[in-house]
C-alpha cells in the first residue's frame, strides 16, 4: 500500500506486516537453509542440484512484486568467498529477475548485517518492483536530463579504487558516507545490461567492506525511464548511525575523505596490505 507525504506528496510504502518478519539474530531459525525450503513460497527459480542460489517470492513483501535471492546453501558463507562463478550466477540471477518483474521501478539491493537492516543473516539480496519511480531515481534521472555533460561518464571528478575492462569503480566526490563507493559501466548505459565482470568488482568490494564492518548494503541505482542516465551499484559500510542532524536536514556529514577512501579500500580488497591492516585498526577503534 502507497500513502503519500502531506506536505510534497512523497510516495510512503506501508508495510504493516513486515513486522511479523522472523528475527534470526534473536534466535528465530533461519527460513533459508537447505531443509528449510517449506518455509519459504515456492521457488521461481535455482541454480544447482543441490541447490546453491534460490529465487522466491518475499513472504513478508513491501510491495506487490517482491522476492528474495538466497546467494548460497551455506548458512555463513559470505559474498566474498564464493567462487567466482557462483558469484557470477548471484548477478545473472539479479539481471534475469529484474527484467522479468513487470513494474515501473524495480529495485535490487542487498541488505548484509544487522546494521544494514537485515532480520536474516543468511546471505541473501531482495529485489522490490514499485509503482512509481522513486524519489532518488527520480530525481537523478532529471540530473542527468539537464547536464551538459554525463557526470559519470566524466570520471576524472573522482577518486578511483580500480577498474576493469567495463567497470570503473571509484569513491565519488561529494561521498554521502563514509567509505561510499560506485561501480560505475564506462560506456553510457542507462539501464541494467549484461553484468560482465560485474560480480568480481563486487566481491573485491565486499571483501574490502568486511574488514571495516559486518554490515554492509548495495543497491542498483538505474534509469529505465530516462535514456540520459547511468546506472551504477552504490556500495557503503554501515559503521555509523544516520542520526538526527541528517535526518532534519537531508545533508550528510561524512567523516573519511573520498581520495583517502578510495586508497585505503583499493588496498584492503586484497588482506594482508598494510592498508587492510589500517582498516581492520580503525574498525575496532
Amino acid at each position: 500500500m502507497t500513502e503519500r507525504t502531506p506536505i510534497t506528496d512523497d510516495p510512503v510504502i506501508l508495510a504493516p506486516e513486515r513486522e511479523r518478519r522472523p528475527n534470526v539474530f534473536e534466535g528465530a531459525p533461519c527460513p533459508f537453509c537447505p531443509g528449510a525450503e517449506d518455509q519459504t513460497p515456492p521457488e521461481i527459480a535455482r541454480d544447482g542440484d543441490p541447490w546453491r542460489i534460490r529465487v522466491f517470492a518475499n513472504r513478508y513483501p513491501p510491495t506487490e512484486h517482491a522476492e528474495i535471492i538466497v546467494e548460497s546453501a551455506k548458512h555463513d558463507d559470505a559474498f566474498d568467498a564464493l567462487s567466482p562463478d557462483h558469484a557470477a550466477r548471484v548477478i545473472d540471477a539479479y539481471c534475469e529477475r529484474y527484467r522479468a518483474i513487470g513494474a515501473d521501478y524495480v529495485s535490487i539491493f542487498k541488505n548484509h548485517g544487522r546494521l544494514a537492516g537485515a532480520s536474516i543473516p543468511h546471505l541473501h539480496s531482495q529485489i522490490v518492483g514499485t509503482p512509481f519511480i522513486p524519489l532518488r531515481a527520480a530525481r537523478e534521472g532529471e540530473a542527468f536530463a539537464r547536464a551538459t555533460r554525463c557526470p559519470l561518464c566524466d570520471f576524472n571528478n573522482h577518486a578511483l579504487i580500480a577498474e576493469t575492462e567495463n567497470y570503473r569503480w571509484i569513491a565519488p566526490r561529494g561521498s554521502r558516507l563514509a567509505y561510499q563507493q560506485w561501480i560505475v559501466p564506462k560506456s553510457h548505459e542507462h539501464d541494467l545490461n549484461e553484468p560482465r565482470e560485474l560480480a568480481s568488482l563486487l566481491q573485491s568490494s565486499a571483501r574490502a567492506m568486511r574488514g571495516i564492518s559486518d554490515s554492509f548494503n548495495w543497491a542498483f541505482i538505474t534509469f529505465p525511464h530516462q535514456r540520459r542516465g547511468h546506472w551504477y551499484v552504490e556500495i557503503f559500510p554501515r559503521i555509523a548511525m544516520i542520526a538526527g542532524y541528517e535526518l532534519g536536514t537531508g545533508t550528510f556529514i561524512n567523516t573519511v575523505d573520498p581520495s583517502e577512501a578510495a586508497r585505503l579500500l583499493s588496498a584492503a580488497s586484497s588482506p594482508g596490505t598494510p592498508d587492510a591492516a589500517e582498516l581492520s585498526a580503525r574498525r575496532g577503534a
